[in-house]
């Protein structure tokens, strides 16, 4: 089991040292000293861990997930709220840059959003984010063009905030 937890590990700090290159949804005062200004935000009144995910199977061509996608977040902590998801897909990429992005929120008023970039395969899609500065996260999610479903976890300031994070999300009105 440790090996399996250095392994998640190290597939979590590849995938966070890259960077993400966006620009931010909104600006709050945990904000303020944000050097990098294309990042996301987050907010919760809570408290937890970061949970592990896993990728997705990359076989076959690509699901089409273009456009905007909606449904539910669940969280250990804040219980259920909406989930919103905006993708301008490239063939097997996610495009980044501000094209693609997250918007969750909590009727606790917790809230996480970011712009998003990752890949795309024939079974879900694999992403990452920056929702504001110390507040990085990746995600998986597994289905086709008609639904996805699957987990984000975080990392640095605010994954005491979001633990075991869940996702079901389909195709929707933008």
């Amino acid at each position: 089991m440790n090996l399996a937890k250095t392994l998640a590990v190290a597939a979590c700090a590849a995938l966070l040292s890259t960077g993400v290159l966006s620009s931010a949804h909104r600006a709050y005062a945990q904000n303020a000293d944000d050097s990098l200004p294309d990042t996301g935000s987050w907010g919760a009144p809570g408290a937890s861990a970061a949970d592990e995910a896993a990728s997705p199977d990359s076989k076959g061509p690509p699901i089409d997930i273009e456009g905007c996608w909606d449904g539910d977040v669940s969280d250990k902590v804040d219980g259920i709220g909406d989930a919103f998801f905006g993708f301008t897909q490239d063939g097997k990429k996610i495009v980044g840059h501000g094209d693609s992005g997250m918007d969750l929120d909590w009727p606790d008023s917790s809230f996480a959003d970011s712009p998003i970039q990752g890949t795309v395969s024939s079974k879900g899609i694999e992403f990452k984010g920056q929702a504001g500065k110390g507040c990085p996260f990746h995600g998986t999610g597994k289905g086709d063009a008609s639904e996805l479903s699957g987990k984000i976890t975080f990392g640095g300031k605010c994954a005491k905030f979001f633990k075991h994070v869940r996702f079901s999300i389909s195709p929707g009105p933008c």
